[in-house]
């Protein structure tokens, strides 16, 4: 085990990577504890746990998406579009089906319900987040 991403991160694009690791860390601005167990569970299906002990990948139950809801009109634009990505690209590109449902989900409702707009097609995130090298 070389690397902390999980292999599976090894066959998104470039850009579906950066999308994902600037979401880890999770809202500077805000208090938001629902959020942040959501952020969590986004570490534990992206990455290798470095330490144990830590409670950096701490399991916890995921909650409701009318308590993401709340907290998520506080934090900053830049930091909700990183995290609605993060779990648009794991919603369509994680091997596991229980984990890209989970995080198709919340991006589906997310984007439905509090921004009031369409969610991306697959075809149209490939074509958004494609490498330019």
């Amino acid at each position: 085990m070389n690397n902390v991403i999980l292999s599976w991160m090894g066959e998104l694009t470039w850009k579906q990577q950066s999308v994902i690791l600037s979401a880890l860390r999770g809202p500077d601005n805000s208090y938001s504890p629902k959020i942040k167990k959501i952020t969590k569970w986004l570490r534990r299906v992206t990455q290798n746990n470095a330490d144990l002990s830590s409670s950096y990948m701490g399991q916890e139950k995921l909650p409701s998406i009318s308590l993401i809801e709340k907290e998520f009109e506080f934090t900053t634009i830049h930091y909700a579009i990183h995290f609605l990505q993060t779990l648009e690209i794991i919603g369509y590109k994680h091997p596991d089906e229980n984990v890209s449902n989970i995080a198709k989900g919340y991006y589906t409702l997310l984007v439905k319900n509090t921004l009031n707009l369409n969610p991306e097609t697959e075809s149209q995130l490939e074509k958004r987040l494609k490498d330019i090298r």
